[in-house]
């Protein structure tokens, strides 16, 4: 059954290898078609370097290159940039740092002469990881931080989280755990909540993984790396899955899980091997030696010799201090005195200058926490001045409408002003003439106006109709007071106020009243009018 199971592996890991190809094989046929439009071979270019960049960088290189030909031919400035940030990213997994920056430097001219922001912030991202990588820890925080202020503000949430995560390995490689793992935590959020690609948020779990390695809880470390091994055995990542091994292994060896971390630390080889990486390879064959110095020194000592025979000077001071200390056990063990303190004495010379560079990160670690505070203080201050021009700006228009209110309201006030001594005016004149009728001056015929009387019969021919009680009541009523109200008209007939309006809208339809504020004056004016008429013959 087992081996029935392992051939079903090799045959499902076989077709998976055959389909890349014939996608490969495909995508090339496209990019390698003149006769297709440019943007679907830059397309096709680009499918290709994710297939393969992080599995067969030479490959993506190859292919790179012919992406660069076409849009340098072309004068496609957007994917020159993109192809010379890609191509530097490859030769940063290889090590080739000087190379890497060439290139990035390369495209920023271009992002800066064609006026493209958002390349320029990914160069600056990129390049503060050639400053991480040159152990420039300070500068690597200030081109992180700056990439990331523009990609919060143009809402680039996969960028945001990918600096978040550059952010935080720095942080934990000058041993400031607590912010780093912030960074960390915040990235993941927004990886899974973008739906971003799993290598991505395998490749976070790792960090966060090593974070936890760092301080030594081991079943926490074991834990992010396994989740994140169980992502990345489903993605074509080798870079990260290597790396992945190469943290298991360690964390294995910490937890005196030889067998596991032998199996780790084969793993780990057969994926640097493939990948070319100098310093991976070094790292992953000393990590090998002191997983076989567990159950076999004498193995140890040969694969640690063969090491030592290879190192270069860009061997990293941890791997070297590592091997040397690998070798002065072996020796120690080996009763090989002369050779055990000669490796002693190289073991700390290298220690001292890992404690030199050690003195330096705390030294960092002080200026990245001074200048993560000073940023802090100046996204407050600049979040306080915007607030403080908000309510500013709020105050202004607040002002601007009462003032508006009250230049209404003050000509309202003044128009209804005009308008009430207006209408006293009429009113008063209104009155002024029914007196005078009363007392019958237009016929010269001076009498009592107490007791002039409406003339109901010189009212029913003048407006054609015959008037019902009620409004011949309300009518005489208004004679003796033209200003009662309807309520008061209503006591003195016995009326509700209904029926009062009732009979006064009815009169000034038949007296046709066009008087619009005083019509209950207007209408006994008129009245007055007519029973004043003398007929003449």
């Amino acid at each position: 059954m087992k081996y029935i199971t392992l051939l079903i592996a090799l045959l499902l890991l076989s077709v998976s290898r055959a389909n890349i190809e014939y996608q490969a094989d495909s995508l090339r046929q496209i990019w390698e078609d003149e006769s297709t439009i440019d943007t679907v071979r830059y397309n096709a270019l680009e499918n290709y370097f994710d297939l393969y960049n992080r599995v067969q960088p030479d490959s993506a290189l190859m292919a790179l290159d012919y992406y660069y030909a076409l849009a340098k031919e072309k004068k496609a400035w957007r994917q020159l940039c993109g192809v010379l940030v890609a191509k530097a990213n490859i030769y940063r997994d290889k090590g080739n740092l000087e190379q890497s920056k060439k290139l990035y430097l390369e495209a920023e001219a271009i992002a800066e002469q064609k006026n493209m922001p958002l390349k320029k912030a990914t160069i600056t991202g990129n390049l503060g990881n050639i400053f991480f990588d040159q152990k420039n820890y300070l500068e690597a925080t200030r081109s992180y931080s700056k990439a990331l202020e523009i990609f919060k503000v143009q809402e680039k949430n996969f960028l945001v989280a990918l600096l978040l995560s550059n952010l935080g390995s720095v942080n934990l490689t000058v041993d400031n755990y607590n912010l780093a793992l912030d960074y960390f935590s915040k990235a993941s959020e927004i990886l899974l909540k973008i739906g971003a690609k799993k290598t991505y948020i395998a490749s976070n779990k790792t960090l966060i993984g090593r974070l936890f390695l760092e301080q030594e809880n081991y079943s926490k470390a074991k834990s992010f790396f396994n989740e994140a091994l169980a992502i990345l055995n489903q993605q074509d990542d080798k870079m990260t899955r290597s790396r992945c091994y190469a943290s298991l292994a360690e964390t294995h060896l910490k937890l005196n899980q030889i067998e596991i971390a032998k199996n780790y630390v084969k793993k780990n080889l057969t994926l640097t091997d493939e990948l070319k990486n100098k310093n991976d390879i070094e790292a992953a064959r000393i990590l090998d030696a002191q997983v076989t110095f567990e159950f076999d020194i004498k193995s140890a000592t040969q694969k640690a010799e063969a090491i030592a025979m290879g190192l270069s000077q860009n061997t990293s001071l941890e791997s070297k201090n590592n091997l040397y200390e690998l070798l002065y056990k072996c020796y120690k063990q080996q009763k090989r005195l002369d050779r055990s303190i000669e490796m002693l004495e190289l073991h700390m010379l290298y220690q001292d200058s890992i404690q030199i560079e050690k003195n330096s990160a705390a030294v960092a670690r002080e200026m990245i926490l001074m200048d993560y505070d000073r940023r802090m203080y100046e996204n407050k201050l600049k979040s306080e001045k915007e607030k403080l021009e908000l309510q500013t700006n709020q105050f202004k228009q607040t002002f601007g409408i009462v003032s508006l209110g009250l230049i209404i309201i003050t000509s309202l006030f003044s128009y209804y002003r005009r308008n009430e001594k207006k209408n006293r005016k009429r009113r008063e004149e209104l009155l002024e003439e029914v007196k005078k009728l009363k007392r019958n001056q237009g016929n010269e015929l001076v009498f009592d106006s107490n007791k002039f009387e409406l003339n109901r019969q010189r009212i029913e021919t003048s407006i054609n109709r015959s008037l019902n009680e009620t409004d011949w009541t309300v009518l005489n009523i208004l004679l003796k007071n033209p200003v009662l109200s309807n309520k008061e008209i209503g006591e003195k007939a016995f009326l509700s106020a209904d029926g009062i309006g009732s009979s006064l809208r009815r009169m000034y339809e038949y007296f046709e009243i066009k008087e619009s504020k005083y019509k209950k004056i207007s209408l006994l004016l008129k009245a007055i009018k007519i029973s004043n008429k003398v007929s003449r013959s």
